[in-house]
């Protein structure tokens, strides 16, 4: 049974993010979805990302496993995170304006996301994976602080909130699997469960964003 789950994990799981993650820029074909650059940006990344680590998986002879290749492999994962992250901020500042507030709370968080990367950098000795951990851990709460001036709102963009979930979702997923990980010191079933967890986090994150950018009914009408 453990080695049915992990052989899905491995070569079922990454198929269907990298389906959902297709229908996701399949989406962006759309010019009324190019709005958001970042988000396209984020996605085209990550599917790239994706098929390059399934195909690596499927044929490890291809390319020579080497620490400065994995290192780099996680230097271009961090760095969807970051895009994410100015995502958020960008999307924090459009909601602060609509609020009428001063926006120049943007700057101050995205000072402290720079403090925070940089600082967990240094902390784990250049280690981008232990730094992904904990930008992640801040991206959680960046969004919870999105979604109390969303809530505050009377009337939320249903996009903006699709994204919002969609985000929250992922991060907290990738959160609550890293910290499965480092508590069971690579043990099968703690493997597992962080994996799964994280992977369909990932599904309803991919999901929320492809409802996000459907077409509402007043723009198809107008087409």
């Amino acid at each position: 049974m453990a080695k049915l789950f992990v052989d899905g994990i491995t070569y079922v799981a990454p198929l269907i993010a990298l389906l959902l993650q297709a229908l996701v820029i399949f989406r962006f074909l759309d010019r009324r979805n190019r709005n958001y650059p970042l988000a396209i940006l984020f996605t085209l990344i990550l599917f790239l990302l994706t098929v390059f680590a399934y195909t690596l998986r499927l044929r490890a002879d291809l390319i020579p496993f080497t620490v400065g290749f994995s290192d780099a492999y996680n230097v271009a994962d961090l760095c969807t995170y970051i895009l994410l992250l100015l995502l958020m901020l960008q999307l924090t500042h459009k909601t602060l304006e609509q609020l009428r507030e001063p926006t120049q709370m943007v700057w101050v968080l995205a000072g402290v996301s720079t403090l925070i990367a940089i600082t967990s950098y240094l902390f784990f000795e250049h280690d981008p994976t232990r730094t992904r951990q904990v930008v992640s851990f801040w991206m959680v709460l960046l969004n919870l602080f999105w979604w109390t001036l969303l809530l505050r709102k009377q009337k939320v963009e249903r996009r903006v909130m699709l994204l919002s979930t969609g985000i929250g979702l992922m991060m907290t997923g990738q959160v609550i699997g890293d910290g499965i990980l480092i508590l069971g010191h690579n043990k099968k079933w703690y493997f597992i469960a962080a994996y799964l967890i994280m992977y369909l986090t990932h599904y309803a994150c991919l999901y929320s964003w492809f409802s996000a950018f459907r077409p509402s009914p007043a723009e198809t009408s107008a087409l």
